[in-house]
């Protein structure tokens, strides 16, 4: 019996993807950030690319998400304070299925939102590895991530301006 509890661990162990000692996601702060081509709210397509030699903030978000109201809010203050000055807010929805768009228009309507609103095509957020929202990256002028800010905390948007400043 204990033989055959040592193969059957064996197997288990082999058959289990390899984690490597320090290895980092895509999306890890120092990496270049994940390309995208995502259609805006307005029916245009964007991409990443789009917004060379400007520095990016990118929110994953969804509008039946509590804690992502707050963080575009912060959001909205940014774009306004640095949209002048070479930075680029852009909010990803994680909304999907029929009436998506119209519901991120209408959540950008009430809260005053007039940052660049993308819609996730599913690829844009498993290449971010998104797997709770918000999330927001802070990306420099070569679309290296600088720094990743997982949920809302009261002060994000300083927190946030603070970077930014950083790499004005």
């Amino acid at each position: 019996m204990k033989v055959l509890t040592a193969i059957v661990l064996s197997v288990a162990l082999f058959a289990l993807p390899s984690c490597k000692p320090g290895e980092t996601p895509p999306a890890a702060v120092g990496n270049t950030a994940p390309s995208f081509t995502l259609k805006a709210t307005d029916g245009k397509t964007m991409r990443l690319s789009d917004f060379s030699d400007r520095i990016v903030v990118i929110d994953f978000w969804a509008t039946w998400c509590g804690p992502c109201k707050e963080t575009t809010v912060e959001l909205e203050k940014l774009h306004r304070k640095y949209k002048d000055r070479g930075v680029v807010v852009l909010g990803i929805s994680m909304d999907s299925g029929r009436g998506a768009v119209k519901k991120v228009k209408d959540f950008s309507g009430e809260y005053g939102l007039t940052y660049l609103m993308l819609m996730d095509d599913e690829k844009a957020s498993e290449s971010y590895g998104v797997y709770n929202i918000p999330v927001t990256y802070v990306l420099d002028r070569k679309h290296v991530i600088v720094k990743v800010y997982k949920g809302y905390m009261p002060g994000l948007g300083g927190k946030m301006a603070e970077q930014i400043e950083q790499l004005l």
